[in-house]
């Protein structure tokens, strides 16, 4: 691409990265005989932060790759009310159930993936790139990257299928 926008968001909200172990999985060779906790599998909140890129080789006729402001409507709906101040659960955790029977006075946001900081920011990949398919704009404009940052020094990127 060659131009590219970035549109940045902040959103609050709850999770349980129920698939965690540290003793399993590609880093566990790094731990050498340290016995981690599993801190992810408790209950726990981040203040996210959103980095939307996109790009086109082209500029619209108003010298955009796209309005900012149309970045930010395609996304309002999701951020803003569906997902800030939720607790992102996925439907396959163990404790879905009890949740969804105890606390349903929370504002559930349910997911079918362990809701990861990568798997975030794929979902809002995703979501994004069915907006601009509708609106028939995938055409001229490609989703770069999506960034999650789940704290000041931690985050996830997804670029999608290239």
């Amino acid at each position: 691409m060659r131009y590219e926008i970035t549109k940045k968001f902040k959103f609050e909200a709850g999770h349980r990265v129920w698939k965690q172990n540290l003793m399993a999985g590609k880093g566990a060779k790094l731990m050498g005989n340290e016995i981690p906790p599993n801190p992810c599998l408790n209950i726990h909140g981040h203040s996210y932060k959103l980095e939307v890129t996109v790009g086109s080789d082209t500029l619209n006729e108003q010298e955009m790759v796209i309005d900012f402001y149309h970045i930010k409507a395609a996304l309002k709906d999701l951020i803003d009310n569906q997902i800030d101040h939720s607790f992102i659960i996925d439907k396959n955790d163990p404790l879905y159930p009890k949740f969804k029977e105890d606390f349903g006075f929370l504002k559930l946001f349910i997911v079918d993936f362990c809701p990861t900081a990568e798997a975030i920011a794929k979902f809002i990949y995703e979501f994004l790139e069915k907006k601009l398919e509708e609106a028939g704009l995938l055409e001229d404009i490609k989703i770069v990257s999506i960034t999650v940052w789940e704290t000041e020094t931690g985050k996830a990127t997804y670029k999608g299928e290239k």
